[in-house]
């Protein structure tokens, strides 16, 4: 008894430490609303005349250069939510939400530098005599080293002896005496060339000079043969993380601030309304459900989720992540799904209770035999979540932490703060049966038996969908992807965003999006629209008729870029291929190549299905709708293992039983379990879907969707894939087993 109480405690204690931790983090640290909610700062960007390419093309390059390199070093976790497009043919607009950018101008001047990188070697004369051939002066860095009796500036070889080239990160640091420094990881070729350098001048100072300024000149005392060095200064820790990341994402020109504008909320007050409320309804469904359920069972998974939705929460505000109104969809799905591993946990321990275990048997025994379900199924989403943010940008990697963070919480609240609850309530206050009794009898459908049809069905969905993106071509992007017309307009009388959405679907203009600005030195509010290439002027008509109080007279007219860059795309398309080739890696070896195929041909089954019906609806892709694929992604292998790894279960319990009476078992053992999860993730998104109002309604579109072919696909699609792959017979699994006889009880 002793043993147990502790065991208890240490699980209830580290719980309640950490919900501290979170609560504490969140009150110091609250989390920053997007430009959606919030608004933010908007600060225009130009690539200097002197630079700037002579034709066309060579503009196009530099503008597409320039905006991948501000993505890179501003989204460095890809969690500030930034908004940076082009402008024209030599601009390049950055959207920063809320106190990202009316807080932090240190943040402004670290984006635009261009991040020209030299080693050179000072003058042995130092600062006395004429200046020799080959030799120029050149002034500190504001956190450098002058002061403290140091001249100004300089005397520095012209020609660098290592340019920023020979780089191959940056990552900031804090050395031995507590200060901040970047390290600098150099090439191969560069470690040699260093290697000389710091040889053949021993005694003399290699200046180290950042868009022509020195940021430290120290003696080289002998040669340095590893190819690091460091840049050090007064540095704060937050300028040694934004020299770094310019560093490591270098720009061949110098681009200058032409305005920077004060953005007011981009959603209408009813559209943030209706959004929250669906939130709100949502994660209140999702309660409602599992407390009428599972009663006091269903009390103690919420706690659990509400733990774990404090802790993701703390975790995302450590990071400095901004929160949207699609991320504050995707916590509400997160809550659906996160249940998931407490009605494992509850299914497998109702079954042994209806094998005639008492309660405190059957939590031990059940929660042993639904450990490795959790831990392979959360696993294997989890590797896919290190995927998309090792080599993800923008949207993707920002999906890998929120998923990655998720996962961790999910799993900790449920194996350690759960199971504690759960231990308490049994062992010191017994309540006898906890489960509902519903499902007492194995179902025993043929799903088997039912795979051609399901095979011929999922052809027909996924041909429907090819052929929408055939004939819609291009319309299947939305602006987040290419870009359209922004008008700057004034007016007489501020018109309500509500009522010039309401103008733009009356009219059928299509996508448009709206927003209030002022400069940050003063002047008139000004409405900025934004509109697809050729609407623009459409869109201005009809307002003009149906709203002609306003007075709207257009100041400017220019072509903007998407919101989601060529690199991005690429990146998300190869993160998901990776994520599919990791999928099918752990499953081969943690299961076998049969599940692998299975797994892997299920998945890319959902995101087809998903993503073609979504077409075929009529709808277009955006940003946020990447981030809901990727959510469906998650989903669908996690239903899929769970099914694989009760099949293996069997396989290894009975080695007599056939191979497809073995899965049709495995199918209808889990199908509680699996409609239970489906539910509770349905009502989240149902409630978003009917209630919300703006992108919300098709981000949770795409993961219903999801939910039903994700569904599907494990039952109809995986489990008959791996039955082919071993022609019908146990293959591998032959006289595996101990040849078990019990009551086969539904999870």
């Amino acid at each position: 008894m002793a043993g147990l109480r502790h065991r208890i405690g240490w699980r209830l204690g580290l719980s309640l430490l950490l919900g501290v931790w979170a609560a504490a983090v969140l009150v110091q640290t609250p989390l920053r609303p997007g430009l959606d909610l919030s608004g933010g700062l908007a600060v225009t960007l130009e690539i200097a005349q002197e630079a700037l390419s002579k034709d066309e093309d060579g503009r196009a390059q530099q503008l597409a250069q320039a905006r991948e390199v501000m993505a890179r070093r501003i989204d460095a976790l890809g969690v500030a939510e930034p908004i940076i497009r082009t402008k024209g043919d030599a601009q390049i607009e950055i959207q920063l939400a809320g106190v990202v950018g009316r807080d932090n101008p240190k943040l402004l001047e670290a984006i635009k530098k261009p991040a020209k990188l030299e080693f050179r070697l000072v003058h042995p004369g130092g600062a006395a005599g004429e200046v020799p051939a080959g030799y120029g002066w050149v002034a500190w860095n504001e956190s450098g080293g002058a002061g403290n009796g140091q001249p100004d500036r300089l005397l520095l070889k012209r020609i660098p002896e290592l340019t920023g080239r020979s780089i191959r990160r940056a990552v900031p640091t804090v050395n031995a005496y507590g200060a901040n420094e970047v390290d600098l990881e150099l090439t191969a070729d560069g470690a040699r060339r260093f290697e000389q350098i710091t040889g053949q001048n021993i005694g003399r100072s290699l200046a180290i000079v950042l868009d022509g300024k020195i940021h430290s000149a120290p003696v080289i005392r002998s040669a340095i043969p590893n190819g690091r060095a460091s840049i050090s200064g007064r540095f704060t820790r937050e300028e040694a993380i934004h020299l770094a990341s310019v560093l490591n994402n270098p720009l061949e020109f110098e681009l200058r601030v032409v305005e920077a504008q004060e953005l007011g909320p981009s959603l209408a007050e009813d559209v943030r309304t209706a959004s929250l409320r669906a939130v709100g309804v949502g994660a209140t469904l999702v309660v409602l459900f599992m407390v009428g359920y599972y009663t006091l069972g269903g009390v103690m998974a919420m706690l659990a989720v509400a733990l774990n939705v404090l802790l993701i929460l703390g975790t995302l505000a450590t990071f400095g992540a901004t929160i949207t109104l699609p991320s504050l969809a995707a916590l509400v799905l997160t809550i659906g799904m996160a249940v998931d591993a407490n009605i494992i946990m509850f299914s497998r321990m109702a079954e042994e209770q209806r094998l005639g275990k008492d309660l405190r048997l059957a939590l031990a025994d059940g929660f042993s035999r639904s450990l490795a379900t959790i831990l392979d199924a959360n696993l294997t989403t989890l590797l896919v979540a290190a995927i998309l943010f090792f080599h993800g940008s923008g949207i993707v990697r920002g999906f890998g932490v929120v998923l990655a963070v998720g996962i961790l919480t999910t799993l900790f609240c449920s194996l350690v703060f759960f199971r504690g609850l759960l231990e308490l309530v049994v062992h010191f206050w017994p309540t006898g049966k906890l489960f509902p009794q519903f499902f007492r009898r194995v179902p025993s459908f043929d799903f088997l038996g039912r795979r051609r049809l399901a095979f011929l069905l999922s052809g027909v969905a996924i041909a429907a969908g090819l052929l929408a993106v055939a004939v819609r071509g291009p319309a299947i992007y939305g602006m987040d992807f290419t870009g359209g017309d922004e008008m700057l307009l004034s007016f007489q009388s501020k018109p309500e965003l509500q009522d010039l959405r309401a103008v733009a679907e009356h009219c059928g203009i299509g996508e448009v999006q709206f927003s209030f600005q002022r400069s940050l030195e003063g002047g008139s509010e000004q409405l900025r629209i934004q509109t697809a290439a050729g609407q623009g002027d459409a869109f201005l008509a009809a307002v003009d008729k149906n709203l002609p109080d306003s007075h709207l007279r257009q100041l400017q007219k220019i072509h903007i870029g998407g919101s989601v860059g060529e690199e991005m795309r690429r990146s998300a398309l190869i993160s998901l291929g990776l994520a599919m080739l990791g999928i099918l890696l752990y499953v081969a070896v943690r299961f076998e190549l049969g599940f692998a195929i299975g797994a892997i041909v299920s998945t890319a089954h959902d995101v087809l299905v998903t993503t073609g019906l979504f077409f075929l609806l009529g709808h277009r892709l955006s940003g946020p709708m990447v981030a809901a694929i990727l959510m469906v992604v998650g989903y669908s292998i996690n239903d899929t293992i769970v099914i694989f790894d009760r099949i293996r279960e069997e396989l290894r319990a009975n080695g007599k039983i056939a191979l497809g009476e073995c899965i049709n078992l495995s199918i209808n053992a889990t199908l509680g379990r699996t409609l239970l999860t489906s539910l509770t993730t349905l009502l989240a998104a149902a409630s978003l879907h009917i209630f919300a109002a703006g992108v919300i309604v098709d981000f949770s579109l795409v993961f219903l969707l999801g939910i039903f072919t994700g569904t599907f696909s494990s039952i109809f699609i995986a489990s008959p894939l791996f039955y082919l792959c071993h022609g019908g017979r146990r293959g591998a699994w032959e006289g595996t087993g101990r040849a078990r006889h019990r009551h086969r009880a539904i999870q």
